[in-house]
């Protein structure tokens, strides 16, 4: 490998609603079992909650409103991934995915968009969405401060576990 050529970058794949996505493993904090989700008193139970995450409220947004996929009706996370952006440690979102597929090593995207599925790369013989931890937070904090303003229309729909 010549000094120009990109390095692999180790990333944590997962499921959502039967498709692929990755996060770097460097803005993963966990990935633990999904436990009660929680409601926030101004917030639609159909778009997020919180769960309790080592004596925390660890916020937690449906990953069919946070990446625009369609996850079947009363289909319930096995895992959340715990986000905590720039490779920080405290972590700040809760995503909730059907199920963990694993690690892999590959090349970082050439090009990145502005948003929570930045690129799509071909991993191990899949198209796998590259996720973006900041955008992922930003986006979770746009959805959330959105849904408190009047005519919000609560569409969409994930699991609830107790």
């Amino acid at each position: 490998m010549s000094a120009s050529e990109p390095r692999d970058e180790r990333w944590l794949t997962f499921e959502v609603g039967g498709q692929p996505f990755a996060l770097p493993i460097l803005d993963v904090f966990e990935v633990t079992e999904v436990e009660r989700i929680g409601p926030v008193p101004s917030l639609s139970r159909a778009l997020g909650g919180v769960m309790h995450y080592h004596g925390d409220a660890l916020p937690i947004v449906s990953p069919s409103a946070l990446l625009d996929v369609a996850v079947e009706e009363g289909a319930v996370p096995e895992h959340v991934v715990v986000v905590a952006s720039d490779g920080g440690d405290t972590p700040r979102l809760g995503l909730p995915v059907g199920r963990v597929l694993g690690l892999v090593n590959a090349p970082p995207p050439a090009t990145r968009q502005p948003e929570p599925v930045t690129a799509r790369l071909p991993v191990d013989g899949r198209v796998i969405g590259i996720l973006d931890a900041q955008h992922l937070c930003d986006r979770a904090a746009e959805l959330v401060a959105r849904s408190a303003e009047p005519g919000f229309k609560d569409s969409e729909q994930w699991g609830e576990t107790t």
